[in-house]
Protein backbone atom coordinates (compact mmCIF):
# COMPACT_ATOMS: atom_id res chain seq x y z
CA UNK A 1 0.00 0.00 0.00
CA UNK A 2 1.32 3.43 -0.84
CA UNK A 3 2.65 5.57 2.10
CA UNK A 4 -0.56 8.41 2.44
CA UNK A 5 1.74 10.79 4.06
CA UNK A 6 4.77 12.62 4.35
CA UNK A 7 6.49 10.28 7.45
CA UNK A 8 10.16 11.28 6.06
CA UNK A 9 8.88 14.97 6.40
CA UNK A 10 7.87 14.26 9.71
CA UNK A 11 11.44 13.14 11.18
CA UNK A 12 12.68 16.51 9.27
CA UNK A 13 10.19 18.73 10.88
CA UNK A 14 11.33 17.07 14.69
CA UNK A 15 15.03 16.82 13.51
CA UNK A 16 14.86 21.03 13.32
CA UNK A 17 12.94 21.40 16.32
CA UNK A 18 14.93 19.18 18.26
CA UNK A 19 18.18 19.12 17.21
CA UNK A 20 18.70 23.00 15.12
CA UNK A 21 16.36 24.64 18.39
CA UNK A 22 13.69 26.00 16.02
CA UNK A 23 10.20 26.73 16.97
CA UNK A 24 7.29 24.08 15.70
CA UNK A 25 5.33 26.84 13.89
CA UNK A 26 8.49 28.27 11.93
CA UNK A 27 9.09 25.11 10.77
CA UNK A 28 5.55 23.74 9.84
CA UNK A 29 5.39 26.97 8.26
CA UNK A 30 8.11 26.19 5.61
CA UNK A 31 7.97 22.70 5.38
CA UNK A 32 4.45 22.64 4.93
CA UNK A 33 3.78 25.24 2.14
CA UNK A 34 3.30 22.81 -0.63
CA UNK A 35 1.26 20.32 1.04
CA UNK A 36 -2.28 19.66 0.92
CA UNK A 37 -4.67 21.08 3.73
CA UNK A 38 -5.22 16.88 4.95
CA UNK A 39 -1.65 16.66 4.93
CA UNK A 40 -0.72 19.73 6.29
CA UNK A 41 -3.31 18.78 9.30
CA UNK A 42 -1.70 15.12 10.33
CA UNK A 43 2.00 16.32 9.68
CA UNK A 44 1.20 19.02 12.58
CA UNK A 45 -1.22 16.38 14.59
CA UNK A 46 1.44 14.11 14.47
CA UNK A 47 4.61 16.32 15.21
CA UNK A 48 3.04 18.40 17.76
CA UNK A 49 1.65 14.96 19.57
CA UNK A 50 5.36 13.60 19.82
CA UNK A 51 6.74 16.82 21.42
CA UNK A 52 3.55 16.53 23.98
CA UNK A 53 4.53 13.01 25.21
CA UNK A 54 8.63 12.90 24.06
CA UNK A 55 9.78 12.73 27.82
CA UNK A 56 7.66 9.54 28.25
CA UNK A 57 8.44 8.06 24.77
CA UNK A 58 12.07 8.30 25.60
CA UNK A 59 11.68 6.37 28.15
CA UNK A 60 9.43 4.02 26.49
CA UNK A 61 12.46 3.39 23.71
CA UNK A 62 15.20 3.34 26.27
CA UNK A 63 13.33 0.56 28.01
CA UNK A 64 13.23 -1.45 25.06
CA UNK A 65 16.80 -1.21 23.87
CA UNK A 66 18.65 -0.89 27.18
CA UNK A 67 21.94 -2.16 25.12
CA UNK A 68 22.25 0.37 22.56
CA UNK A 69 19.69 3.01 22.36
CA UNK A 70 18.87 4.67 18.94
CA UNK A 71 19.86 8.00 18.46
CA UNK A 72 20.33 10.47 15.55
CA UNK A 73 17.28 9.69 12.52
CA UNK A 74 17.00 6.24 13.97
CA UNK A 75 15.41 7.55 16.98
CA UNK A 76 13.72 10.69 15.99
CA UNK A 77 11.75 8.24 13.06
CA UNK A 78 10.96 5.36 16.29
CA UNK A 79 10.00 8.23 18.68
CA UNK A 80 6.98 9.45 15.98
CA UNK A 81 6.06 5.93 15.40
CA UNK A 82 5.57 5.33 18.83
CA UNK A 83 3.86 8.26 19.53
CA UNK A 84 1.26 6.45 16.93
CA UNK A 85 1.18 3.63 18.94
CA UNK A 86 0.79 4.78 22.08
CA UNK A 87 -1.24 7.84 22.02
CA UNK A 88 -2.57 8.42 19.24
CA UNK A 89 -4.58 5.65 18.38
CA UNK A 90 -5.24 6.57 15.39
CA UNK A 91 -3.54 4.63 12.54
CA UNK A 92 -3.71 0.43 12.70
CA UNK A 93 -0.98 -0.63 14.45
CA UNK A 94 0.37 -2.95 11.47
CA UNK A 95 0.53 0.00 8.99
CA UNK A 96 2.54 2.21 11.13
CA UNK A 97 5.36 -0.57 11.76
CA UNK A 98 5.19 -1.69 8.23
CA UNK A 99 5.48 2.27 6.91
CA UNK A 100 8.17 2.90 9.50
CA UNK A 101 10.36 -0.30 9.22
CA UNK A 102 10.36 0.53 5.71
CA UNK A 103 11.28 3.83 6.03
CA UNK A 104 14.28 2.78 7.78
CA UNK A 105 15.58 0.03 5.49
CA UNK A 106 15.37 2.80 2.57
CA UNK A 107 17.40 5.27 4.89
CA UNK A 108 19.42 3.57 6.74
CA UNK A 109 19.85 -0.25 5.94
CA UNK A 110 18.38 -3.61 6.85
CA UNK A 111 20.00 -4.11 10.36
CA UNK A 112 18.21 -1.26 11.77
CA UNK A 113 14.99 -1.76 9.69
CA UNK A 114 15.23 -5.51 11.79
CA UNK A 115 15.50 -3.42 14.78
CA UNK A 116 12.88 -1.38 14.73
CA UNK A 117 10.35 -4.07 13.46
CA UNK A 118 10.73 -5.95 16.73
CA UNK A 119 10.73 -2.50 19.20
CA UNK A 120 7.94 -1.51 17.46
CA UNK A 121 5.72 -4.92 17.58
CA UNK A 122 6.77 -5.37 21.34
CA UNK A 123 5.81 -1.20 21.69
CA UNK A 124 2.47 -1.87 19.85
CA UNK A 125 1.53 -4.93 22.40
CA UNK A 126 1.85 -2.86 25.57
CA UNK A 127 0.45 0.60 23.51
CA UNK A 128 -2.41 0.35 26.36
CA UNK A 129 0.04 0.13 29.51
CA UNK A 130 2.20 3.10 27.99
CA UNK A 131 -0.45 5.15 27.68
CA UNK A 132 -2.29 4.63 31.02
CA UNK A 133 0.85 4.65 32.89
CA UNK A 134 0.42 5.43 36.16
CA UNK A 135 2.35 7.95 38.00
CA UNK A 136 4.80 6.35 39.67
CA UNK A 137 4.72 7.88 43.15
CA UNK A 138 7.70 7.48 46.02
CA UNK A 139 5.52 7.99 48.63
CA UNK A 140 7.62 10.49 50.28
CA UNK A 141 8.45 14.00 49.43
CA UNK A 142 12.37 13.14 49.74
CA UNK A 143 12.21 10.24 47.57
CA UNK A 144 9.77 11.77 45.54
CA UNK A 145 12.80 14.33 44.88
CA UNK A 146 15.15 11.62 44.15
CA UNK A 147 13.28 9.71 41.68
CA UNK A 148 12.62 13.48 39.14
CA UNK A 149 14.04 11.05 36.44
CA UNK A 150 11.60 8.96 35.84
CA UNK A 151 8.56 11.11 37.15
CA UNK A 152 9.20 12.86 34.51
CA UNK A 153 9.66 10.71 32.04
CA UNK A 154 6.20 9.86 33.00
CA UNK A 155 5.07 13.58 32.95
CA UNK A 156 7.01 13.95 29.69
CA UNK A 157 8.70 17.05 30.92
CA UNK A 158 12.82 17.72 31.12
CA UNK A 159 13.79 16.98 34.78
CA UNK A 160 14.61 20.58 35.62
CA UNK A 161 11.05 22.28 34.59
CA UNK A 162 9.85 19.14 36.45
CA UNK A 163 11.19 19.57 39.55
CA UNK A 164 10.62 23.07 39.43
CA UNK A 165 6.85 22.38 39.19
CA UNK A 166 7.41 20.33 42.13
CA UNK A 167 8.60 22.74 44.44
CA UNK A 168 6.89 25.46 43.49
CA UNK A 169 3.12 24.07 43.06
CA UNK A 170 3.19 21.07 45.14
CA UNK A 171 2.99 16.95 43.89
CA UNK A 172 -0.68 16.89 43.33
CA UNK A 173 -0.81 19.89 41.33
CA UNK A 174 2.32 19.17 39.23
CA UNK A 175 0.63 15.60 38.32
CA UNK A 176 -2.51 17.31 37.27
CA UNK A 177 -0.99 19.66 35.34
CA UNK A 178 1.61 17.34 33.40
CA UNK A 179 -1.45 14.87 32.79
CA UNK A 180 -3.48 18.05 31.03
CA UNK A 181 -0.85 19.14 29.55
CA UNK A 182 -0.59 15.67 27.51
CA UNK A 183 -3.56 16.42 26.01
CA UNK A 184 -4.56 18.51 22.47
CA UNK A 185 -5.99 21.62 23.39
CA UNK A 186 -9.98 22.74 22.55
CA UNK A 187 -9.61 25.62 20.22
CA UNK A 188 -11.43 28.69 21.01
CA UNK A 189 -12.36 31.56 19.12
CA UNK A 190 -13.49 35.28 20.02
CA UNK A 191 -16.62 36.92 18.20
CA UNK A 192 -16.65 40.67 17.74
CA UNK A 193 -20.62 40.30 17.96
CA UNK A 194 -21.51 38.35 21.21
CA UNK A 195 -24.80 37.11 18.88
CA UNK A 196 -22.54 35.49 16.32
CA UNK A 197 -22.85 32.17 15.87
CA UNK A 198 -21.03 29.36 13.53
CA UNK A 199 -22.34 25.94 13.18
CA UNK A 200 -19.03 24.71 14.15
CA UNK A 201 -18.79 26.07 17.58
CA UNK A 202 -20.69 26.15 20.87
CA UNK A 203 -20.79 29.06 23.05
CA UNK A 204 -18.22 29.07 25.99
CA UNK A 205 -18.28 30.50 29.47
CA UNK A 206 -17.27 34.72 28.59
CA UNK A 207 -19.99 36.43 26.03
CA UNK A 208 -18.42 35.96 22.26
CA UNK A 209 -16.31 32.75 23.37
CA UNK A 210 -16.73 29.93 21.22
CA UNK A 211 -15.30 26.39 21.51
CA UNK A 212 -14.68 24.00 18.14
CA UNK A 213 -16.94 21.30 17.89
CA UNK A 214 -16.21 20.36 14.10
CA UNK A 215 -13.06 20.44 12.45
CA UNK A 216 -13.56 21.95 8.51
CA UNK A 217 -14.88 19.44 6.04
CA UNK A 218 -12.51 20.60 3.49
CA UNK A 219 -9.22 20.33 5.64
CA UNK A 220 -6.59 22.46 6.33
CA UNK A 221 -6.67 25.12 9.41
CA UNK A 222 -9.34 26.89 11.04
CA UNK A 223 -8.70 30.13 8.86
CA UNK A 224 -10.35 28.90 6.40
CA UNK A 225 -13.66 29.01 8.17
CA UNK A 226 -16.08 32.27 7.24
CA UNK A 227 -15.84 35.34 8.70
CA UNK A 228 -12.21 34.89 9.79
CA UNK A 229 -11.05 36.56 6.96
CA UNK A 230 -13.66 39.54 7.33
CA UNK A 231 -12.78 40.00 10.84
CA UNK A 232 -15.79 38.41 12.30
CA UNK A 233 -13.48 36.57 14.85
CA UNK A 234 -9.91 35.75 15.86
CA UNK A 235 -8.74 32.71 17.04
CA UNK A 236 -8.05 33.05 21.22
CA UNK A 237 -7.54 30.75 24.24
CA UNK A 238 -10.53 30.87 26.55
CA UNK A 239 -8.25 31.87 29.59
CA UNK A 240 -6.87 34.78 27.79
CA UNK A 241 -10.42 35.52 27.29
CA UNK A 242 -11.57 35.04 30.86
CA UNK A 243 -8.79 37.67 31.81
CA UNK A 244 -9.52 40.02 29.32
CA UNK A 245 -13.83 40.11 30.80
CA UNK A 246 -12.80 40.19 33.98
CA UNK A 247 -10.18 42.85 34.04
CA UNK A 248 -12.61 45.13 32.14
CA UNK A 249 -15.04 44.45 34.81
CA UNK A 250 -12.73 44.98 37.46
CA UNK A 251 -11.14 48.31 36.44
CA UNK A 252 -14.93 49.80 35.25
CA UNK A 253 -15.94 48.94 39.01
CA UNK A 254 -13.81 51.31 39.45
CA UNK A 255 -13.64 53.89 36.77
CA UNK A 256 -17.33 53.99 35.99
CA UNK A 257 -17.90 53.47 33.02
CA UNK A 258 -17.07 56.08 30.85
CA UNK A 259 -14.78 55.77 27.51
CA UNK A 260 -11.22 54.63 28.78
CA UNK A 261 -7.73 54.39 27.20
CA UNK A 262 -5.82 51.43 27.12
CA UNK A 263 -2.35 50.39 26.21
CA UNK A 264 -1.18 47.01 25.22
CA UNK A 265 2.59 46.65 25.53
CA UNK A 266 4.20 43.59 23.93
CA UNK A 267 0.91 43.45 22.12
CA UNK A 268 1.12 41.12 19.08
CA UNK A 269 -0.65 39.09 17.73
CA UNK A 270 -2.64 41.04 18.98
CA UNK A 271 -5.30 39.66 20.98
CA UNK A 272 -5.87 41.46 24.25
CA UNK A 273 -5.67 44.80 21.91
CA UNK A 274 -8.72 43.31 19.59
CA UNK A 275 -10.08 42.21 23.00
CA UNK A 276 -9.87 45.25 24.60
CA UNK A 277 -11.00 47.01 21.92
CA UNK A 278 -14.12 44.76 21.24
CA UNK A 279 -14.29 45.80 25.11
CA UNK A 280 -15.05 49.29 24.60
CA UNK A 281 -11.89 50.48 25.48
CA UNK A 282 -9.82 52.87 23.29
CA UNK A 283 -6.58 51.30 22.06
CA UNK A 284 -3.09 51.78 20.99
CA UNK A 285 -0.82 48.61 20.59
CA UNK A 286 2.87 48.47 20.40
CA UNK A 287 5.35 45.38 20.61
CA UNK A 288 8.66 45.59 21.82
CA UNK A 289 10.21 42.61 19.69
CA UNK A 290 10.50 44.00 15.54
CA UNK A 291 9.97 40.51 14.19
CA UNK A 292 6.13 40.65 15.59
CA UNK A 293 5.78 44.13 14.56
CA UNK A 294 4.16 42.63 11.15
CA UNK A 295 1.82 39.90 13.18
CA UNK A 296 -0.05 42.88 15.04
CA UNK A 297 -0.40 45.09 12.36
CA UNK A 298 -1.97 42.62 9.93
CA UNK A 299 -4.25 41.60 13.06
CA UNK A 300 -5.29 45.34 13.63
CA UNK A 301 -5.52 45.69 9.82
CA UNK A 302 -8.02 42.45 9.41
CA UNK A 303 -10.06 43.11 12.70
CA UNK A 304 -9.70 46.14 13.84
CA UNK A 305 -8.73 48.92 12.35
CA UNK A 306 -9.74 51.23 15.28
CA UNK A 307 -7.14 50.53 17.24
CA UNK A 308 -4.14 52.85 17.09
CA UNK A 309 -0.25 51.85 16.33
CA UNK A 310 2.30 52.90 17.86
CA UNK A 311 6.23 52.08 17.85
CA UNK A 312 7.55 50.67 20.92
CA UNK A 313 9.97 54.28 20.36
CA UNK A 314 7.35 56.81 20.19
CA UNK A 315 5.52 54.93 23.47
CA UNK A 316 8.16 56.11 25.74
CA UNK A 317 10.53 58.67 24.12
CA UNK A 318 14.01 58.82 25.47
CA UNK A 319 14.23 62.70 24.90
CA UNK A 320 10.81 63.08 26.33
CA UNK A 321 10.50 63.93 30.53
CA UNK A 322 8.27 61.66 32.49
CA UNK A 323 5.85 63.91 33.25
CA UNK A 324 5.14 65.10 29.33
CA UNK A 325 5.02 61.78 27.95
CA UNK A 326 1.41 60.25 27.16
CA UNK A 327 -0.62 58.34 29.70
CA UNK A 328 -3.44 55.86 29.76
CA UNK A 329 -6.17 54.49 31.75
CA UNK A 330 -5.15 50.91 31.86
CA UNK A 331 -1.50 49.90 30.41
CA UNK A 332 -1.65 45.87 29.84
CA UNK A 333 1.76 44.36 30.23
CA UNK A 334 1.81 41.13 29.21
CA UNK A 335 5.73 40.37 29.12
CA UNK A 336 7.96 37.77 27.56
CA UNK A 337 8.00 34.75 29.81
CA UNK A 338 9.02 31.16 29.48
CA UNK A 339 5.65 29.92 28.14
CA UNK A 340 5.65 27.70 30.64
CA UNK A 341 1.57 27.96 30.84
CA UNK A 342 1.42 26.90 27.07
CA UNK A 343 2.91 23.66 26.88
CA UNK A 344 -0.11 21.90 25.91
CA UNK A 345 -0.80 24.34 22.99
CA UNK A 346 3.35 24.93 21.83
CA UNK A 347 4.75 21.99 23.11
CA UNK A 348 8.13 22.52 22.03
CA UNK A 349 8.49 24.65 24.54
CA UNK A 350 9.27 22.03 26.92
CA UNK A 351 12.28 21.27 24.76
CA UNK A 352 13.29 24.44 23.44
CA UNK A 353 13.56 26.22 27.18
CA UNK A 354 16.13 26.30 29.16
CA UNK A 355 16.29 26.85 32.85
CA UNK A 356 19.17 29.46 32.83
CA UNK A 357 17.17 31.89 30.68
CA UNK A 358 14.68 32.57 33.04
CA UNK A 359 17.43 34.75 34.95
CA UNK A 360 17.73 37.12 31.75
CA UNK A 361 13.55 36.72 31.47
CA UNK A 362 12.83 37.61 34.72
CA UNK A 363 15.27 40.80 34.77
CA UNK A 364 13.28 41.47 31.28
CA UNK A 365 9.61 41.23 33.22
CA UNK A 366 10.98 43.31 35.64
CA UNK A 367 12.30 46.29 33.43
CA UNK A 368 9.05 46.36 31.22
CA UNK A 369 6.59 46.34 34.17
CA UNK A 370 8.35 49.42 35.18
CA UNK A 371 8.38 50.84 31.78
CA UNK A 372 4.48 50.66 31.89
CA UNK A 373 4.26 51.56 35.03
CA UNK A 374 5.52 55.51 33.90
CA UNK A 375 2.71 55.43 31.40
CA UNK A 376 -0.43 54.74 33.85
CA UNK A 377 -2.70 57.68 34.74
CA UNK A 378 -2.74 58.36 38.09
CA UNK A 379 -5.60 56.64 39.30
CA UNK A 380 -5.24 53.97 37.11
CA UNK A 381 -4.70 50.45 36.26
CA UNK A 382 -1.68 48.42 34.82
CA UNK A 383 -2.52 44.81 34.25
CA UNK A 384 1.09 42.21 34.40
CA UNK A 385 0.43 39.03 32.79
CA UNK A 386 2.40 36.15 31.77
CA UNK A 387 1.43 32.25 30.05
CA UNK A 388 3.89 31.15 32.89
CA UNK A 389 2.99 29.32 35.75
CA UNK A 390 6.81 29.48 37.61
CA UNK A 391 6.04 31.77 40.54
CA UNK A 392 9.53 33.29 39.44
CA UNK A 393 7.97 34.82 36.38
CA UNK A 394 4.41 35.47 38.68
CA UNK A 395 3.82 36.09 41.55
CA UNK A 396 7.49 37.12 42.93
CA UNK A 397 7.52 39.83 40.55
CA UNK A 398 4.05 41.21 41.58
CA UNK A 399 4.84 41.08 45.34
CA UNK A 400 8.16 42.69 44.86
CA UNK A 401 7.06 45.56 42.53
CA UNK A 402 4.60 46.23 44.78
CA UNK A 403 6.84 46.65 47.85
CA UNK A 404 9.08 48.69 46.01
CA UNK A 405 6.83 50.76 45.01
CA UNK A 406 5.23 51.27 48.55
CA UNK A 407 1.12 51.02 49.42
CA UNK A 408 0.67 54.77 48.84
CA UNK A 409 1.75 54.26 45.07
CA UNK A 410 0.46 51.03 43.86
CA UNK A 411 -2.03 48.59 45.51
CA UNK A 412 -2.76 44.59 44.54
CA UNK A 413 -6.23 44.66 43.53
CA UNK A 414 -6.64 40.99 42.02
CA UNK A 415 -4.89 38.36 41.20
CA UNK A 416 -4.97 35.36 38.61
CA UNK A 417 -3.74 32.11 38.04
CA UNK A 418 -5.54 29.79 35.60
CA UNK A 419 -4.19 26.19 34.31
CA UNK A 420 -4.84 24.11 32.20
CA UNK A 421 -6.31 21.25 34.86
CA UNK A 422 -8.64 23.70 36.21
CA UNK A 423 -11.93 25.51 34.77
CA UNK A 424 -12.29 26.90 32.02
CA UNK A 425 -9.06 24.52 31.21
CA UNK A 426 -7.38 27.11 29.06
CA UNK A 427 -3.59 28.15 28.62
CA UNK A 428 -1.96 28.46 31.86
CA UNK A 429 -1.85 32.58 33.15
CA UNK A 430 -0.44 34.54 35.81
CA UNK A 431 -2.22 37.71 36.09
CA UNK A 432 -2.26 41.06 38.78
CA UNK A 433 -4.02 44.06 38.16
CA UNK A 434 -2.13 46.70 40.24
CA UNK A 435 -3.87 50.21 40.99
CA UNK A 436 -1.51 53.87 40.60
CA UNK A 437 -2.45 56.32 43.33
CA UNK A 438 -3.76 59.32 42.74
Amino acid sequence: MAVKYPRALAVRVLTQVLSDFRSLDDVLAAESAQLEPEAVSWLYDLCAGTLRWKGRLDWVLDSLASRKKPSGWLRKILLLSTYQLVAQDRAPAAQVVSETVDEIRKMEGEAPAKFANACLRKIASQAQEWRNWKYPSSGSESLEAASVPRNAAWASLPPWMWNKFLHQRGADWARAFAEATLERPRLWIRSRDPAWKGDWVEPGPVPGSWVQVSAPAQGGGVTRRAGFSEGEWIVQDISSQVLISEVTAAVRDVLGTAPMTALDLCAAPGGKSVGLAWSGFQVSATEIRPDRVLLLQDTIRRVAPEIEYLPWEQVAPQDVPAGARRLWDVVWVDAPCSGSGILRRHPDVRWLRKEQELVALTQQQKKILRQGWELVKPGGFLVYSVCSVFADEGQRIISNFVAESGAESSSLNREWFLSPQQAPYGDGFYAALLHRGL
